[in-house]
């Protein structure tokens, strides 16, 4: 007995200790965001404060880091989207990780597509952002499928391009780097595709549908209209199916829409890739028709929303913060199934939300 109590104690003398760095939840007062919390990701949190709060200056009424790890709240001297950060180091006080505790507290009217950021230290692929407001992309997910820090942003499906005189978004489908994680992922097509929500890279490989987290915080008004500007071009290689197979007469088309949705207590926060679709939380949809695709040519679009979701629009959960709107560009329309026409290019700029404002409505 006492060599086995001795052999016990041994094992957890030895246990090495946790090397994780990672913020698990992060509490703010009661009342002072309009969202259930915050956003947190690889390397930053995302806030969206209630009008007139100041998180900057704020207490944390509690922040739960890995087990073991401790944390510590830097200032931000300047004066900018980045509240201030939180610096987590592990157990073994070998790693550490610094967190941007970021803050959104409007919607902007207009993406142009002028400034792109480095979401992933250690990646050169970069995402647009508008503002403190930061879209994603498949880029998340196609530096963990590729998992080649050294690869360039241009070489990534979504990047940074010129288009009527100015900086504009370019979504490429591309062919897919196969079977990765030892063949438990098979990914024959990378379709280029940006989207305002957030991204999850725990479940970027194994459960893709449910990485993509769809919507942000929206109170601006009721939406009519979302325009802008693109130029597809379909590729032409053929066409590949999921299971990796070529089809060269199948075509591909592009997609762009935009979805307000109610987001409240007891419901999903985000859309997903499996139920952006259908979901019973969807309010109304904007989005652009197949047959109305012109290729070759730069086009200016207008896509009205239509108010036939399954939940109603309501003044009242507008103004008290319920609904999320996510705005969706794509160089093929099936690529979240790892489908599509290599060589699909989509450049997309000035894109504008118009929407009706309550005062002016007859509510």
């Amino acid at each position: 007995m006492m060599a086995a109590v001795a052999l016990l104690a041994s094992c957890i003398r030895e246990e090495a200790p946790n090397p994780e760095a990672d913020i698990l939840s992060l509490i703010f007062p009661e009342n002072s965001l309009r969202t259930g919390g915050v956003e947190i990701y690889n390397d930053y949190v995302v806030t969206y404060p209630g009008t007139e709060v100041n998180l900057r200056d704020s207490a944390i009424v509690r922040l739960d880091v890995s087990p073991g790890a401790t944390w510590e709240r830097i200032p931000n001297p300047q004066t900018n989207d980045t509240l201030f950060y939180i610096e987590v180091t592990s157990e073994s006080r070998q790693y550490a990780k610094r967190y941007a505790v970021t803050q959104v507290e409007g919607f902007p009217e207009t993406f142009g597509f002028e400034t792109w950021v480095r979401p992933a230290t250690h990646f050169l692929y970069e995402n647009p952002k508008e503002g403190p407001l930061q879209w994603y992309s498949s880029n998340n997910g196609a530096a963990i499928a590729w998992s080649s820090p050294g690869k360039p942003a241009e070489e990534y499906p979504v990047r940074k391009t010129r288009f009527n005189g100015s900086a504009a978004m370019e979504l490429r489908t591309m062919i897919g780097p196969g079977n990765i994680a030892g063949g438990l992922v098979f990914i024959p097509c990378m379709a280029g595709s940006a989207y305002l929500g957030g991204f999850n890279a725990l479940t970027g490989l194994t459960n893709p549908l449910r990485s993509t987290f769809f919507g942000v915080p929206f109170d601006g008004g009721k939406p009519a209209l979302l325009t802008g500007h693109y130029l597809f071009k379909e590729g032409t290689e053929n066409y590949i199916l999921p299971d990796g197979s070529r089809d060269g007469t199948k075509h591909d088309r592009c997609d762009i829409y935009a979805i307000l949705f109610k987001a409240g207590e007891g419901q999903e926060q985000f859309l997903y890739g499996d139920n952006i679709g259908d979901s019973p939380q969807i309010i109304a949809r904007a989005q652009i028709r197949e047959e109305d695709i012109v290729a070759g040519q730069p086009v200016f679009f207008e896509l009205p929303f239509h108010y036939t979701g399954p939940t109603p629009f309501s003044w009242e959960e507008l103004k008290n913060q319920r609904y999320k709107l996510t705005i969706v560009c794509a160089s093929s329309s099936r690529g979240q199934f790892y489908e599509g026409r290599p060589g699909n290019t989509l450049i997309v700029d000035d894109l504008s939300l118009y929407y009706e404002l309550y005062e002016l409505s007859d509510h």
